[in-house]
């Protein structure tokens, strides 16, 4: 699998990315290697490193109250962000409730971010315009992607706001930072404000810049960070209610 994860990577000419930005659902990836499960990680991921390509890879944990150790507490969205965490060397960015981690040659790029979670000095905003690309393996586009709640953020919807939470970030032993801020629903009850990809998929997965192929049932997305960030703009310009299921 891992040989036609490369060559599938090597055609549609992902390593000539800077940054990778990894969504992923490891348990079809794992039906392959029951044997070596950590081995196989470890090969999918210096495809990329080797290469000098950077990984970012989504480590949110959702810590609204309490403390957030930057090195200790663990993602709530999937195996691969825990692998890192727990067995490389990487950099982990502060937001309590949306954090990133990354590996290789330009880690940092997730240190250093501002308090709101989606805003201009937010991860998000700063893989725009550096070579990225979007790997989603094995876990369907149609399920979302956290990038548009920045695009709603910079178009100031009027179903969002910029809550903040009194979480304690724990960076190292002594330094603890507060007051960090998510962009999120106003009616969190009201299912017509709730995320939706229904409108768009159809019309998305056409556009020349995303890249896919079908393993196993699962389909393996690849896309320009940039084109993406650029298309939902454009389409939240034209339709403010485009991301929610509001009609």
């Amino acid at each position: 699998m891992i040989e036609k994860l490369d060559y599938f990577f090597k055609k549609k000419n992902l390593y000539n990315a800077t940054y990778i930005y990894i969504y992923s659902d490891f348990r079809i990836f794992f039906e392959n290697y029951k044997d070596e499960p950590v081995k196989s990680v470890e090969k999918f991921l210096k495809l990329f490193t080797n290469k000098g390509i950077t990984c970012v890879v989504p480590s949110f944990s959702y810590t609204t109250s309490g403390i957030f150790d930057l090195k200790k507490t663990k993602s709530k969205v999937g195996f691969l962000s825990n692998y890192i965490i727990k067995n490389l060397k990487h950099e982990r960015s502060e937001h309590p409730l949306f954090s990133f981690v990354a590996i290789g040659k330009n880690k940092k790029i997730v240190k250093n971010i501002g308090k709101s979670a989606f805003g201009k000095k937010s991860v998000h905003h700063k893989l725009y315009k550096k070579n990225t690309y979007f790997l989603n393996l094995f876990r369907p586009l149609k399920e979302g992607n956290t990038l548009v709640h920045h695009i709603e953020q910079m178009n100031k919807v009027k179903y969002r706001y910029d809550k903040s939470f009194k979480t304690k970030v724990l960076i190292g032993k002594n330094k603890v930072l507060s007051n960090y801020k998510a962009f999120l629903r106003k009616s969190v009850g009201d299912k017509n404000y709730s995320f939706t990809f229904r409108k768009i998929n159809k019309y998305l997965i056409k556009k020349k810049f995303m890249n896919h192929i079908v393993y196993k049932k699962s389909n393996i997305n690849i896309y320009s960070y940039d084109n993406f960030y650029e298309y939902l703009n454009f389409l939240i310009k034209k339709d403010r209610y485009i991301f929610v299921k509001k009609k």
